[in-house]
């Protein structure tokens, strides 16, 4: 059950996600403030979902999400990325310099699930951790991606 909690939880952050990363952008410009960063973004996803245990890793660089290449992380002006131990159960939400670049990243995580949605990738996976994979929504929001 607690598994199954935790599975609603990430979904409905990512899911959450796009609804919250507007009103904070929104928010940030009418303050005059800086743009909002990815940090901020995934906190906000976490908080209103309740967050998840699970997710103990967190890391600030491109370089530790998989599921960019070279080419596609120089188009990265800021990312946060949260993950269990195995990367199933996960949370990225990225930035970029124009939304060109916003456009192309989504457009490159959008290959990475459906390519490794139909290939043996998941084979070490349980059913409910291929489940949570498969289900992952991607999406972007100006510059923002997630």
């Amino acid at each position: 059950m607690k598994t199954v909690r935790k599975i609603i939880s990430l979904v409905l952050a990512l899911a959450l996600l796009g609804g919250i990363s507007a009103p904070l952008m929104i928010k940030a410009k009418t303050e005059e403030k800086a743009e909002t960063d990815c940090k901020t973004l995934c906190g906000a996803a976490l908080k209103a979902t309740g967050g998840s245990k699970k997710l103990k890793y967190s890391s600030a660089s491109a370089m530790d999400f998989g599921a960019l290449s070279s080419s596609a992380r120089k188009k990265v002006k800021s990312i946060q990325y949260v993950c269990d131990a195995k990367e199933v159960y996960s949370l990225c939400v990225m930035t970029t310099k124009n939304t060109a670049d916003a456009k192309s990243l989504l457009n490159t995580l959008k290959k990475y699930k459906k390519r490794n949605c139909s290939s043996n990738y998941l084979s070490d996976y349980s059913a409910t951790e291929r489940k949570v994979f498969k289900n992952a929504v991607c999406g972007r929001k100006g510059t923002c991606v997630w």
